[in-house]
């Protein structure tokens, strides 16, 4: 595996965005679809807990990043709680969080 890098977590940010956006669609197409969002969006957001963790980033930075995430998000894409032992003393303030 490629060794984790700020540009890859960036990427994957972008990633979880696009997909948050299309997500919407799939979901008014709900009748047509395929595939579930959270197919998607769970590996999505496992790589950028998987970045955050390999990156070492302090929590602050970590909470910073989601709350950046969760502002952008309008649907859930975004599960707060798999960054909860990354997040230190964030994770009270976020647990509970409505996803993006």
């Amino acid at each position: 595996m490629e060794p984790a890098t700020p540009d890859a977590l960036d990427l994957v940010e972008e990633a979880i965005l696009v997909w948050d956006d299309l997500s919407g669609h799939l979901r008014d197409a709900y009748h047509i679809a395929r595939t579930e969002p959270q197919e998607i969006a769970e590996p999505l957001v496992g790589a950028h807990r998987y970045l955050c963790g390999r990156l070492d980033l302090a929590s602050d930075e970590i909470a910073q990043r989601l709350n950046r995430l969760l502002a952008r998000c309008h649907y859930d894409t975004v599960d707060v709680d798999i960054y909860a032992d990354l997040l230190a003393e964030h994770a009270v303030g976020m647990a509970g969080t409505a996803g993006c």
